[in-house]
């Protein structure tokens, strides 16, 4: 029997680990610190079977350690920050995988502590901030144009994967739904977009865009909101310079057709506009206006191209995928035997 390696971790982004730990039930046992940030929020995911609870770091016990951070960390006053810090200070004994789940771009806090500054001059000082901060560990990141010279220009992509077992593709009831959060980082989420495409989707067409927090409860518990996405017909997505998000990816597993906006990363590898998705340009009275004709005459479009989104999403975010990446990285790290 191999060896199980034993990953020291702490919540962070509750989705991205609930797969990551599904993933390598069989190959990796997780101990998650206790009283750093946040604790597991069972309303995103429930407690997985196979994760211990431990109170502090345990020098000696652990083969690899996760680490997590995303452009807000540039702030070093954040208490994301301090927790990043903290276990990258304590930590010495064995190797660290810091995982990178956003993109260089957070104006927001530039224009807070610089007068003037450019959105070109702010994502550099982003990328040169990060880069400092995971040093000599390993980064990984969730899609291949994270990596490029584009984004952060270094990291090892390593896409997410799910079980389509996971999601429920129901039938779909008429409407258009979206998973982007209500607050935080607007340009890093093009949210100024959304709520433009809201509006317009509403006074000319007289259509609701359901947005999860915002204006819908789509309940507190994972069953609630898998039932709420798989009878959703549409789903519509406006941010382009994340990576590669979960919420979409379990759109297109819950069978609903995806509304992008163009030039989001890694969408040359998978995308066929018309096909498995549609790509519209970053305009709200554009995206506004295919959105509502699929609403009044395309259901049977949308749900021809939402099958064929959740083929393409079973295919390329497929669980087993996922574990054979995260197991070729932790070998390559040579992991003490």
């Amino acid at each position: 029997m191999n060896k199980r390696y034993k990953i020291f971790d702490y919540c962070w982004h509750i989705p991205y680990q609930w797969d990551m730990i599904r993933a390598l039930d069989d190959d990796c046992e997780f101990y998650y610190g206790l009283n750093v940030y946040t604790h597991w929020d069972i309303t995103k995911r429930p407690l997985p079977p196979k994760i211990y609870f431990v109170i502090h770091y345990e020098t000696g016990t652990f083969d690899v350690a996760v680490l997590h951070i995303d452009q807000t960390m540039v702030d070093i006053n954040s208490q994301k920050r301090m927790v990043f810090d903290h276990f990258n200070r304590i930590i010495t004994d064995t190797p660290k995988i810091v995982v990178n789940h956003g993109a260089p771009i957070y104006p927001e806090y530039y224009a807070m502590t610089e007068l003037s500054i450019s959105p070109e001059e702010s994502e550099k000082r982003c990328k040169e901030a990060i880069r400092k901060l995971v040093g000599a560990n390993v980064m990984v990141v969730n899609s291949h144009k994270a990596s490029s010279a584009d984004e952060w220009g270094f990291g090892v992509p390593i896409v997410h994967g799910m079980d389509a077992d996971e999601w429920y593709d129901l039938p779909k009831e008429p409407r258009v739904f979206t998973a982007l959060p209500p607050s935080g980082l607007d340009a890093y989420y093009n949210r100024k977009r959304m709520i433009e495409v809201s509006d317009i989707l509403y006074d000319q067409y007289g259509y609701l865009l359901h947005y999860e927090e915002l204006n819908v409860n789509v309940g507190h518990t994972p069953e609630s909101y898998k039932n709420y996405l798989g009878k959703s017909l549409l789903y519509v997505d406006t941010s382009f310079r994340t990576p590669i998000n979960c919420a979409r990816t379990e759109a297109f597993l819950s069978g609903c057709c995806v509304i992008q906006v163009e030039g989001a990363h890694d969408l040359e590898r998978w995308a066929k506009n018309g096909e498995n998705i549609i790509l519209v340009p970053d305009d709200p009275e554009k995206i506004a206006g295919v959105i509502a004709d699929l609403l009044q005459n395309g259901y049977q479009k949308a749900i021809q191209i939402g099958q064929k989104g959740k083929e393409m999403a079973m295919r390329e975010f497929n669980r087993e995928r996922y574990r054979k990446d995260w197991l070729n990285l932790l070998n390559k790290l040579r992991i003490k035997s």
